[in-house]
């Protein structure tokens, strides 16, 4: 049978034409993991583009997959010229607004950040357990988008972000948004101290649909105010299945003691050996940047440098897009090691 994947539409159609290879490349990944020589292609039905494939079966984790994919608006079987609509399997346990209502300059589109969630997640070790409670990092937060999608994917989430204002917006709209949808919550912070100095402060949120889901199933997700380059400080040991970033893309970044500044490079370089140690054997690692100032061969370089297993070829050579006359964006992905 055939299964074409209808694209969520855009207002701006050079960033939609980008989107769909990109889109493509992300179905590709996620789709490895139910049969790793399917193959994606692009199919026009009476003037409609879709992504297609072909499969012998269609059963309940192939459409919890493709209930996974960040820019599929609807998903059909192809019966002859026919459309036959295929529900998915279940609906998000937290709704879209989540990331999506909190708007400020800046913002990353919320269907990218999920996208890059998914390539994180499929492209790990863990990618066959996609439809449980993984843990997912985003060492430099801002005001929590990749956060949020991993709640809404039903992840335990953790972000590290060094700007007060922005950690204070997460901690204030998550604590509204709980409020006003009735969501069971419990909030609770402390400081944090590391080699016997302050390092900030963390706020652990702590949320469910219902109070028989808060004590059988929480989800949590955990800000730390403090110094990316020190989120190894910030949890016991290897903790997280993926990690997943949006780097700033500012040339200039605050250092360690907040009295000078440093360049991405060089920041990257100090942080991706802390990332490293939060990280449980063979975590996927999704990384996006501008590459009009960070190509993707030095950014894969400074991944592999830290000790990272590049993922390179096929559809993670297809992730760079057009964003705006002055940002290209691509996406590096990596893998942690597994000891040998």
């Amino acid at each position: 049978m055939t299964i074409a994947v209808l694209l969520w539409p855009h207002a701006n159609v050079r960033y939609f034409e980008s989107m769909k290879q990109l889109a493509q490349a992300e179905m590709e990944i996620l789709l490895r993991t139910w049969d790793e020589n399917i193959q994606v292609r692009p199919l026009s039905l009476q003037g409609i583009d879709f992504l297609a494939f072909d499969t012998a079966q269609d059963d309940e984790r192939l459409r919890r997959l493709l209930s996974r994919l960040s820019c599929a608006y609807a998903v059909f079987a192809v019966q002859g010229e026919l459309l036959r609509p295929l529900q998915g399997a279940r609906l998000p346990r937290f709704q879209g607004d989540l990331s999506g209502v909190l708007k400020y300059k800046g913002k990353t589109n919320e269907m990218f950040t999920g996208m890059l969630v998914n390539l994180a997640v499929f492209s790990s070790q863990y990618a066959g357990y996609f439809d449980r409670p993984l843990r997912v990092l985003d060492p430099m937060c801002g005001r929590g988008t990749t956060l949020f999608e991993a709640l809404r994917r039903d992840y335990d989430a953790a972000g590290v972000e060094i700007d007060k204002t922005d950690v204070g917006e997460i901690r204030k709209f998550l604590k509204k948004y709980c409020e006003h949808n009735r969501l069971k919550h419990r909030v609770e912070s402390d400081s944090l101290t590391v080699n016997g100095r302050s390092a900030g402060a963390r706020t652990r949120f702590t949320l469910a649909e219902d109070a028989a889901r808060f004590k059988a199933d929480p989800r949590v997700l955990t800000v730390t105010l403090g110094d990316t380059t020190l989120a190894d400080h910030f949890c016991k040991g290897p903790t997280y299945h993926a990690l997943c970033c949006d780097l700033p893309y500012g040339v200039q970044h605050e250092s360690r003691d907040g009295k000078d500044k440093v360049a991405l490079d060089k920041l990257m370089s100090r942080a991706l050996r802390a990332w490293k140690k939060t990280l449980l054997p063979g975590a996927g690692v999704a990384l996006s940047f501008n590459a009009n100032t960070l190509p993707l061969a030095q950014a894969r370089a400074m991944l592999e440098a830290a000790g990272f297993e590049v993922l390179q070829g096929g559809p993670y050579d297809r992730l760079a897009h057009w964003v705006e006359q002055a940002i290209t964006r691509d996406v590096a992905v990596a893998r942690c090691p597994i000891a040998r």
